[in-house]
């Protein structure tokens, strides 16, 4: 009896062990280790159990089966594999809680230790990329590294993503030096001076909003390599052939209490460092911004349509200057000081032959072109912040902005000769103080006040003037505009958050009013009739109350946005007066389901009304070139769309393997149409607003991949888009038009024992335009091949890089182009001195021609290149 009892309690005891619980979580020098494999093992080196940590690090193990000798391994392809023996562990009828650090894997060579370095990393809202494992020696500057990022993508305008969303700000070592200009600092800070880029989500810039707020806005934080503070600069200079010359110099001052960065270049190759792009109507990312409070432009300025890379066409002399700057006051207030001048000379000769089919009808529209744009842009900008109190900041943002744009052309419509000067002055300010009152660790309350105004004058002379119409002798040789803008803006806005939910209600109230006086004239210096004469007042007084709900339970989520708007407009002009108060609801609604940190999911609806644009308005004729003329249809009905979004993301960094599916259905009601006369001689389109439907859809795929045994990365971006419109074409009814166009870029990076990368890159792109009642179709297609090869040899003293890109500007046609350029880089031992050597447009194109197509016309467009140069270069480190 007494040995079964002892029988009894051993069994007890033995059970107990068995079954003991073992949790905890997987750590490295950089915070959680997700995914690393635990094995319990015996003597034998036989795997008895096994799991996995989860994206946080943590597992659980419940142990069925032991032995003393028996131990934990814990292992990853990037960590020293640890073991942790069961027989040192205490035995306890409660869970033991056993967390594991890990050390990076080493690798020992002749006696030489080397610690690889992670390529990427994350902890909790940041993912860290090690710049150096994917450089390849061509990376001058910031933007050059990061468009080599997976989950990050550079525009050709700067503006930059991260894992397809536009980064709400660019940080210096935490602080925003920048602002939204920040293609400063990534067109102009050397990439050498980088130690580390991070890529934030959830950003919050306003730090009592942290935990409070719901904020899905990302960013990104460059890292500046220890020893690069204090001050460090770059000078370089070069000259070619040709007459190109180009040079910058610029420094960075960093310390733990002022930043700052000042940029001085100038040059004539096409090379455009700034963050200014007179190209197109939209200068900068800082204009993206401000959208609503900004007038555009109704004479044309210049824009000249950038197919090719600037290097290739932009006959250019530009010259730009930059400071900013930023230092702490007191204990936690800061002081910025932004200052910019820019000027340019942009040259180019173009011809175009537009081949227009209506019905039976058909004619040709031949043009040629001697244009030069001359911009002037004076910009500044003061920033405080004021955070020493704990639980209230406030700030101030004040910013100036003017340019003054001459604009001269020769022009030749089907023969007809003429010379024209534009000439404008757009002069913007802005004011604003945001507020934020911190209540508790869950609420807040936050207030913004803005107010803006711009005015814009323009004056365009033609000689001899635009003939309008021979049987009534209309004339236009002058015209005189000026647009003004004022806008106000207040809100209020509660926000609090629970464990599983956030909410915030706002009020809004806006007041905006702009002017339009413009006025054609004849020879004699006499305004033409009315019709050519505009007088216009518009006027809108808006408030809102918004609410925004957002629940989170398990792996989903669910996003709900819902304003009550009341808007009262007015609209007077010489011909048309108008006033009308209207309320309405605008929803918006979102799912998202996130399995886990690699995989999300995002299904949305919104439904918007939105007032029409000053610029649709107007019923007087604006003559906006030699031959073109615009007006619109008075009218203060809202514009309404409905808009369906479907996106999913897979980032797995670990893997570099990311892709990204969407697709995006609009529906309108009611839209904007164009009336467009069209002759010969001259283009009027007048835009109206009617209640027929339109509708497109979107699909957009990109993805990128590392195949490790082809040590090659890919990269996928597509979209197609399909839309249905309508317009009016001379005295046609409504034409029902449909569109289609497929874009197709693939890219291939392979690099081989560290010296040799080669880039290869495929765009396909077609376009297909056709109108109901009509059997032919207006196509276009093009396709392009790059190839790019670069060489550092063991010391990285030396690079060379040759590019070669194949254009076909239309597959129907043979008239292709290849553009040779190449650069050899030779450094000194100390790394202070980079002499090159720079070869442009080797093969010496000196014209290129593309297609464009609609859906009653064919246009052929030339303009003329850059010629071959070789230029001899020189970089100065400081």
């Amino acid at each position: 009896m007494r040995n079964n009892f002892f029988l009894i309690i051993l069994i007890f005891f033995v059970t107990k062990f068995y079954s003991q619980t073992i949790k905890g979580t997987v750590s490295d020098s950089l915070g959680a280790v997700p995914f690393a494999n635990l094995v319990i093992k015996n003597k034998d080196n036989i795997v008895r159990q096994y799991t996995n940590t989860n994206d946080n690090g943590f597992y659980k193990l419940t142990i069925k089966k032991t032995e003393d000798s028996s131990y934990i391994e814990v292992a990853t392809v990037i960590h020293e594999v640890k073991k942790v023996y069961i027989s040192s562990l205490p035995i306890t009828d409660e869970e033991y809680i056993l967390d594991i650090f890990l050390k990076p894997r080493t690798h020992k060579l002749r006696e030489v230790i080397i610690e690889k370095k992670l390529t990427i990393t994350t902890k909790k809202d940041t993912v860290e990329y090690n710049p150096e494992t994917f450089k390849d020696g061509t990376e001058k500057v910031v933007e050059d590294l990061l468009k080599k990022l997976p989950g990050i993508k550079v525009e050709d305008n700067g503006e930059i993503k991260f894992k397809g969303k536009v980064i709400k700000k660019l940080l210096l070592d935490g602080d925003d030096l920048f602002d939204s200009n920040y293609t400063i600092g990534t067109r102009n800070i050397n990439v050498d001076m980088i130690e580390k880029v991070q890529g934030l989500e959830n950003f919050e810039e306003n730090s009592l909003l942290k935990g409070i707020s719901d904020s899905e806005d990302v960013a990104l934080n460059l890292i500046l390599k220890k020893g690069k503070t204090d001050f460090s600069g770059n000078i370089n200079a070069g000259l070619g052939s040709n007459n190109r010359y180009a040079g910058n110099a610029s420094g960075i001052l960093v310390n733990s209490k002022s930043k700052g960065f000042v940029i001085g270049s100038y040059n004539n190759i096409g090379q455009n460092s700034t963050p200014y792009d007179f190209s197109s109507d939209i200068n900068s990312l800082e204009d993206q911004k401000q959208r609503d409070f900004k007038l555009r432009p109704l004479i044309n300025e210049g824009y000249f349509k950038p197919f090719l890379d600037d290097s290739f066409h932009r006959l250019n002399k530009n010259l730009f200057t930059n400071i900013n700057f930023l230092t702490k006051k007191l204990k936690k207030s800061v002081l910025k000081i932004s200052g910019s001048f820019y000027t340019d000379e942009i040259k180019r000769y173009e011809k175009s032959i537009s081949n227009i089919t209506l019905n039976s009808d058909s004619f040709t529209i031949n043009e040629f072109n001697n244009l030069e744009k001359k911009p002037n842009l004076y910009d500044f900008q003061l920033f405080f912040s004021n955070k020493e109190k704990n639980s209230f900041h406030w700030e101030y943002i004040g910013k100036v902005n003017y340019i003054s744009t001459t604009y001269n052309s020769l022009s030749s419509n089907n023969d007809y000769l003429q010379t024209n000067t534009m000439e404008s002055e757009n002069l913007f300010f802005s004011n604003t103080i945001n507020l934020t009152y911190k209540v508790a660790d869950n609420k807040a309350f936050i207030a913004k006040i803005l107010y803006s105004k711009n005015k814009y004058p323009q004056n365009l002379n033609l000689n001899p003037g635009t003939v309008i119409s021979l049987e009534e002798n209309i004339e236009s040789f002058k015209e005189n505009t000026e647009q003004k803008k004022n806008y106000s803006f207040a809100n209020l806005v509660y926000i609090t958050n629970g464990e599983k939910y956030n909410f915030s209600l706002e009020y809004n109230l806006m007041f905006r009013e702009a002017f339009l006086n413009s006025t054609i004239l004849n020879n004699n210096n006499e305004n033409l009739d009315s019709q050519f004469n505009n007088n216009n007042t518009y006027k809108v007084f808006s408030n809102s109350l918004t609410t925004n709900f957002s629940y989170y339970f398990q792996k989903f989520a669910a996003k709900a946005r819902a304003s009550i708007i009341r808007n009262n407009s007015t609209l007077e002009d010489l011909q048309f007066s108008s006033n009308k108060e209207y309320t309405f609801v605008s929803p918006k609604i979102s799912v998202i389901y996130a399995p886990n940190k690699k995989n999300k999911t995002i299904i949305s609806y919104e439904y918007v009304e939105k007032l029409p644009e000053e610029i649709k308005i107007f019923s007087g004729i604006v003559q906006t070139n030699y031959r073109n003329f615009i007006n619109g249809t008075p009218s203060l009905n809202y514009l309404r769309t409905h808009t369906c979004n479907v996106i999913y993301n897979y980032n797995d960094f670990f893997n570099l393997r990311q892709v990204n599916l969407g697709i995006m259905y609009n529906y309108r009601p009611n839209n904007y149409f164009n009336r467009t006369i069209i002759n010969q001689d001259i283009t009027i389109t007048n835009a109206f607003i009617q209640n027929i439907s339109s509708s497109d859809i979107g699909l957009n795929f990109s993805g990128e991949f590392f195949l490790n045994f082809l040590k090659t990365t890919f990269q996928v971006n597509s979209n197609y888009t399909w839309n249905i419109d309508s317009n009016i074409i001379n005295d046609s009814d409504f034409r029902r038009i449909k569109n289609r166009t497929l874009f197709l870029n693939i890219a291939a990076k392979q690099g081989f024992n560290n010296k040799y990368y080669i880039n290869n890159t495929t765009s396909f792109i077609s376009a297909t335009s056709v109108f109901d009642g009509n059997e032919s179709t207006n196509t276009f297609k093009s396709a392009t091949h790059q190839t790019k090869i670069s060489y550092k040899n063991n010391t990285g003293r030396i690079r060379f890089n040759i590019l070669g890109n194949y254009i076909i500007p239309d597959l129907t046609n043979t008239n292709n182009y290849f553009f040779l350029e190449s650069e050899l880089n030779y450094t000194s031992k100390n790394k202070k001195i980079t002499y090159s050597i720079i070869g442009k447009n080797l093969t010496n194109n000196k014209e290129f021609t593309l297609k464009n197509v609609s859906d009653y016309s064919i246009n052929t467009y030339s303009h003329n290149l850059i010629e071959r140069y070789v230029m001899l270069k020189v970089f100065f480190s400081l």
